[in-house]
């Protein structure tokens, strides 16, 4: 009986252990508003609509992409694709703002501007050179009215949070624990078989 349990209790830990290394080696996901990656590709939702979402810095990371926090502070690039040829007809406009919690006075947050304007080719560039980090929004409106709208938070130039470490600390914890505890056991067992 005391087999069994030392067996369950052993297993229980290598379990929880295997989940906060897993947890330790992938990376953290984000909320960023209308961006999301889909088949190996970042879109941007606009109501009904999607675009293709891309960004580089070629003078830092040569032809790398990233899709969502841009990693250094720089000249960058970003690239927004209509997926929907109705969105190659309506008029888009791109604004990136300081995240400062009140979004009342756009003109005064805003960084960069690219006034409404028909994109035929469906492509939209955008450049801008980022001189020091923070949280900035990017605001994508696209219609006559501006009736369709994808606002996404990102951040410049500051690195992501990693908990790796810390959960990779607690799982050689807890294994090290159950295994004490395993030990343990099997000691008091060899104990009592000899009596």
């Amino acid at each position: 009986m005391q087999n069994r349990s030392a067996y369950r209790g052993l297993r229980a830990a290598l379990l929880t252990c295997g989940a906060v290394l897993g947890l330790a080696l992938c990376q953290g996901a984000g909320a960023h508003g209308g961006l999301s990656i889909d088949d190996d590709m970042c879109k941007l939702r606009l109501g009904p609509f999607n675009m293709h979402f891309t960004g580089y810095q070629p003078a830092i990371n040569g032809n790398r992409e990233f899709c969502e926090d841009i990693p250094k502070v720089g000249h960058t690039i970003v690239v927004m694709d209509a997926m929907d040829p109705e969105l190659r007809e309506m008029p888009i406009e791109v604004r990136i703002i300081r995240d400062t919690g009140d979004e009342r006075q756009l003109d005064a947050i805003t960084v960069a501007h690219l006034p409404p304007k028909i994109y035929e080719s469906g492509s939209v560039p955008l450049e801008y050179s980022f001189t020091t980090p923070g949280r900035f929004v990017g605001l994508v409106t696209a219609g006559d009215q501006g009736q369709y709208t994808s606002r996404f938070p990102f951040s410049v130039g500051i690195p992501p949070k990693r908990y790796g470490f810390y959960l990779l600390f607690v799982g050689v914890a807890l294994l090290g624990f159950g295994l004490y505890r395993y030990s343990g056991m099997k000691r008091q067992r060899q104990m009592a078989d000899q009596i």
